[in-house]
């Protein structure tokens, strides 16, 4: 009976040190989760930083290339300057639907930023094509 009670209190007490290892374990993994996720909530902000910046940064340029070739079209003759000024009044309407989706990408939640990038990198390529097109047209 003795003999009994003690194999019944050994294996207690092996059961308590497995629920204690088991316990640390969880605990463990828990820990590791957690900054596994830290990290990637990190490493996504440093992305979305990089792309806001390329393209704030390549805003940027086709607004000082737009500023160029404003005066090129000034200069031109009166019958080309009108059918460019209306290529060119497009042009700054695009730059202007440019900045507000750059404006939405700063602002937008988590959930919805992949879908706003793309509608901003879609809206910077046309603004680009625009731009390219009327450059082609001036004399």
């Amino acid at each position: 009976m003795i003999a009994v009670l003690w194999v019944g209190m050994a294996g207690l007490s092996l059961l308590q040190n497995v629920a204690a290892e088991s316990k640390t374990g969880t605990e463990k993994i828990v820990k590791e989760a957690r900054e596994t996720i830290e990290a990637t909530k990190e490493y996504t902000v440093q992305q979305k930083e990089a792309i806001e910046r390329k393209a704030h940064e390549e805003l940027a340029a086709l607004q000082r290339q737009i500023a160029e070739l404003r005066g090129k079209v000034a200069k031109a003759s009166e019958s080309t300057r009108m059918e460019l000024q209306k290529s060119l009044n497009e042009l700054e309407k695009k730059k202007d639907g440019v900045k507000a989706r750059l404006e939405e990408l700063k602002n937008a939640t988590d959930a919805k930023w992949h879908d706003v990038q793309e509608g901003m990198t879609t809206a910077l390529n046309e603004l680009k094509q625009s731009y390219q097109k009327l450059l082609s047209h001036l004399p």
